[in-house]
Order: structure tokens, then sequence, then C-alpha cells
């Protein structure tokens, strides 16, 4: 039991990995092509856990953490990676 946790473990942090990614490239494919609108890196789903805002006349982005949404999804990931391992595990052995 703690090895099938333990490698579910490991799935989900890929998972966070991947999810975190894919946030990350559409917050910033947003901005491709359009010379109006100044890049930002938004990385978080469901919840933005980070996120970078630019102010007046800046040349560079302002940023901030929200840790507990960092959890959150953690926590998200962790258990829907669970409930899928589990699920189709219990379908192979049928």
């Amino acid at each position: 039991m703690v090895r099938k946790i333990t490698i579910e473990t490991v799935y989900s942090i890929i998972a966070f990995c991947v999810v975190s990614f894919i946030s990350v490239m559409t917050s910033l494919l947003a901005s491709v092509g359009d010379l109006s609108k100044k890049p930002v890196t938004n990385i978080g789903f469901p919840f933005k856990y980070y996120y970078q805002f630019w102010t007046g006349g800046a040349d560079s982005p302002n940023c901030g953490w929200r840790l507990d949404y960092f959890l959150y999804d953690c926590l998200i990931i962790w258990a829907i990676t669970l409930i899928i391992y589990f699920f189709l595990g219990r379908n192979r052995k049928v």
C-alpha cells in the first residue's frame, strides 16, 4: 500500500509540473502577436498561485505568490491522480 501511494505521488508531481507548464505557456501565448500587450506569466490551475502584473511605466513586471493557492493546487492534483491511479489499477486486476 505504501509503495502504491509513493508511485502515485510521483505521478502527481509529474502531473503538477505538466499542468503548471501548460498554464505558463497559455499565459505567455496570450500576448503573442499583440504588441499592445506586455507578456505576463501566471502559473497554476485551477488557482493562480504565481502571477505577474505591470504597473504604470515600469520596465519589468511585478510578481506575487499565493502559497495557499499553491497548496490547494497540489492537493487537488494529488487527489485526482490518486483517484485515477486506483481506478485504473482496480480495472487492470479484473
